[in-house]
């Protein structure tokens, strides 16, 4: 596990050196955010659960997904729908602009040794963006395909016991990447995120840091030095014993 950890460290400090050389060869803003965020799952029967999240980052966007989970023995499933709002343009930051997207992911998740956990995420977003000219927004949409990859290892600090708050930290990294007919970029943005949480029976609570490297032109960068605060909610119907976990450390929008 120590070989793990510290693998994933030199990873993510040698991509945050690509990409601090990347911003000085490129026309790069730096911005300043704070991210809200509230997600549940709510089990429905032993194999499925109904995820729901929603996303909050003055003038950056704001995301209600929705979803249904099939919990397998190594892995689980979710498909949904997702209604966002986007900034109408560079120059308009007003979250007026509508995006629809189908979207679906493959989550692993794998407990390692000294209370540690691995996640990785596999997402697909089908984007159906808003078109914006001249600053005004039409009635036409633009599709586009976005896959996403995610690598996340978590630790819980100390024994649990009979605590009923444990605290824990998470390490993350998530690649975003175009792709299809429209696409004038492959590479849209990376995330890179340490945060920390406190951990209950059925929710929990995570604050930290994310750098969001965004490409906005085919020339130019938005580096957002954001401040997270998450919550995470374990629901579940009467009559049902809620014993799902909740994998997704890193939903974005």
């Amino acid at each position: 596990m120590y070989k793990v950890s510290v693998l994933l460290c030199c990873s993510v400090l040698l991509l945050s050196k690509s990409i601090n050389s990347m911003a000085q060869s490129k026309n790069v803003k730096s911005v300043n955010q704070f991210w809200l965020g509230y997600m549940s799952s709510t089990k429905l029967s032993e194999h499925y659960s109904w995820w729901n999240d929603f996303h909050y980052v003055p003038e950056g966007f704001f995301v209600a997904r929705t979803g249904i989970t099939h919990h397998f023995t190594s892995f689980n499933l979710t498909g949904g729908y997702a209604f966002l709002l986007l900034p109408q343009s560079q120059l308009n930051p007003i979250l007026t602009r509508r995006e629809h997207r189908p979207w679906g992911q493959v989550v692993f998740s794998f407990p390692l040794q000294h209370s540690y956990s691995l996640v990785q995420r596999i997402r697909y977003d089908a984007r159906f963006k808003q078109d914006v000219v001249n600053n005004e927004l039409l009635d036409e949409y633009t599709f586009t395909n976005r896959i996403r990859f995610l690598t996340a290892i978590r630790k819980m600090i100390g024994s649990s016991g009979s605590r009923q708050w444990q605290p824990y930290v998470v390490v993350a990294d998530e690649v975003l990447l175009n792709f299809g007919e429209s696409v004038v970029s492959t590479f849209d943005q990376n995330r890179i995120q340490l945060s920390f949480g406190l951990q209950g029976k059925n929710i929990q609570y995570q604050v930290g840091y994310m750098s969001r490297f965004v490409q906005t032109t085919p020339t130019s960068y938005t580096h957002n030095h954001t401040v997270l605060f998450w919550i995470t909610h374990k629901l579940t119907f009467k009559g049902h014993h809620s014993q799902h976990e909740i994998k997704d450390v890193t939903p974005g929008d």
